[in-house]
């Protein structure tokens, strides 16, 4: 994946959530089959009628299909206002990853100094933990090219190689505005 110049990258991935919230309720308010059946689960937890569905309840199927406890949480996390020892949410961990291997931690150092280590690999962060894994085998099995980022305007990239320290920052968004579009089927 080519990172493009953005004008405000730190918004990038939350603004697709919200675009994919009302693409959502869209499809719901035209009586698409497949937009319905996402909010199922959801309408009959309120106990509310498909009339009744709201955006707030379209954002609420986009934050948990992404692996977000709730809205609140994704806005947190894609706003760039988490910090070591919140969650994270598993935005970034999906069941092609399953099969990898992954190597897990509970404290972000310990994965920092495993992830120094190797040179081919990828530091994620999910929920309140941290897993590596082999970069290049990450990226195919999610169907992602390989992520880089620019170091001191040089003008070789170098790749991107821990998402904890990039956190916030032009590449981890464009990172996660990848496992967003990834995740969440087309509406």
């Amino acid at each position: 994946m080519k990172l493009a110049n953005m004008k405000d990258s730190s918004t990038i991935a939350l603004n697709e959530t919200k675009i994919r919230a009302k693409k959502l309720l869209k499809a719901c308010q035209q009586g698409e089959l497949s937009a319905k059946q996402r909010v199922t689960t959801l309408i009959a937890k309120l106990g509310i009628l498909h009339s009744d569905l709201q955006l707030k309840h379209c954002q609420q199927v986009i934050a948990r299909e992404l692996g977000f406890i709730d809205f609140h949480h994704c806005q947190r996390v894609l706003s760039g206002q988490a910090i070591l020892g919140d969650d994270w949410g598993n935005l970034f961990h999906t069941k092609q990853c399953e099969t990898l291997l992954n190597h897990w931690f509970t404290g972000y150092l310990a994965a920092r100094d495993f992830n120094a280590q190797a040179e081919d690999t990828l530091l994620l962060p999910y929920k309140k933990q941290f897993f590596v894994v082999e970069r290049l085998d990450y990226c195919n099995a999610l169907n992602l090219s390989i992520i880089s980022q620019q170091v001191d305007n040089a003008s070789e990239p170098t790749i991107l190689r821990d998402l904890v320290s990039s956190y916030a920052n032009a590449e981890w968004n464009a990172f996660a505005l990848a496992m967003i579009q990834h995740k969440l089927p087309k509406v």
